[in-house]
């Protein structure tokens, strides 16, 4: 069973077809997805930031990374649960897309982020704030977060805008559909 085929029987159970085909249900669930994105990725925009010392310098990075756990937690496993309906309801159209195996990747080298930094810098946050500046290990996994997240965030949005080659022979893998200036005949009707 070839990749395409696989794609296309996971699309087609019952659900996925009623949220692909649906004209408030998918919206509803894209809606909820980038609403999640919101609280998820500004909870990490903050704790990054505060890392970095740009942000909430007053503030014990135990304090911050404490008070905003539960909320990136919240919002991860709504935004998680989100995309899940999301690729899965139109796994033809994404299976194939770049975009969206790039954003897979960073999201698998996130997992490795967390794996890699979980002990020294996240679980070790009061050892972090009693240390007279903030330790280079730490702000390496910051820089790292912040890099992969907006690589994600660029990806989904990316996805959208991906046409496949062989979708209609000659046409550009993307168009940015930037309008020509309009014609001097039209300038004169604006007079």
């Amino acid at each position: 069973m070839s990749i395409a085929q696989i794609s296309h029987s996971i699309q087609s159970i019952g659900f996925l077809t009623y949220i692909r085909e649906s004209a408030y249900t998918y919206p509803m669930i894209l809606s909820t997805h980038l609403t999640a994105i919101c609280v998820f990725g500004g909870m990490i925009l903050m704790t990054d930031l505060r890392i970095l010392g740009l942000a909430m310098r007053d503030v014990p990075l135990a304090d911050v990374y404490g008070q905003l756990r539960l909320w990136k937690q919240i919002g991860f496993v709504i935004m998680v649960t989100m995309s899940l309906l999301l690729a899965t309801s139109e796994m033809d159209k994404y299976y194939g897309n770049p975009y969206f195996q790039m954003k897979i990747c960073l999201l698998l080298l996130v997992a490795v982020h967390a794996i890699v930094f979980r002990k020294s810098v996240y679980g070790n946050t009061e050892a972090l704030d009693r240390a007279p500046q903030m330790p280079a290990v730490a702000k390496v996994a910051a820089i790292t977060s912040l890099v992969l997240w907006i690589g994600i965030a660029s990806c989904g949005r990316w996805i959208a805008y991906y046409e496949p080659k062989d979708k209609d022979k000659g046409k550009p893998a993307f168009s940015l559909n930037i309008s020509a200036p309009p014609a001097v005949a039209d300038v004169a009707l604006w007079k």
